[in-house]
C-alpha cells in the first residue's frame, strides 16, 4: 500500500464536516483538451458512466478516485485502484490538491485549477533579492 502525501487529511474528515465549503472557481483540465468545472462538495471519477467525471480508458479502474471538499480545499482520495493515482508523480492514496497539481489516474493526465486560492501553507513568502 502507498504511503499517504504530506498533505493528507485527517481519516475522520468528510464533506459533511464542512457542508458548502465548495472552492471558488475550481476546475479539472483533462488531457489537456477538456475542462470540467468543479461544484460539487463531492466528485467521483473513474470509467463508470455513473461517475460524476467519466475518463473513458481502459487503464482507469471503474471507480478511480473521490475529490472531496473540506474546509474549502479539495482533496484526491485514491480508492485503491488498479492504475492508482499519483500527484505531481508520487502515488498517492490521498492528497490535498494545490493550484496546478498534475494528476495521473492510471496513466490520464488530469490538472487541477483554482482562481484565488488560498495560500500554501508550505511555502514561505519570499521576496526578490
Amino acid at each position: 500500500m502507498a504511503n499517504p502525501s504530506k498533505d493528507s487529511v485527517e481519516p475522520g474528515a468528510s464533506p459533511e464536516d464542512d457542508a458548502g465549503s465548495v472552492p471558488e472557481d475550481a476546475f479539472l483540465v483533462i488531457d489537456g483538451v477538456k475542462v470540467i468545472p468543479l461544484t460539487r462538495t463531492l466528485l467521483s471519477i473513474g470509467r463508470r458512466v455513473e461517475n460524476t467525471v467519466v475518463l473513458d480508458d481502459p487503464r482507469v479502474s471503474r471507480n478511480h478516485a473521490h475529490l472531496r471538499a473540506i474546509k474549502g480545499r479539495y482533496v484526491l482520495y485514491d480508492l485503491d485502484s488498479t492504475g492508482g493515482s499519483f500527484v505531481n508523480g508520487v502515488r498517492v492514496t490521498q492528497s490535498l490538491l494545490y493550484p496546478g497539481d498534475v494528476i495521473s489516474l492510471g496513466g490520464v493526465t488530469v490538472v487541477y485549477g483554482q482562481k484565488n486560492p488560498p495560500p500554501r501553507p508550505d511555502l514561505k513568502d519570499t521576496a526578490p533579492l
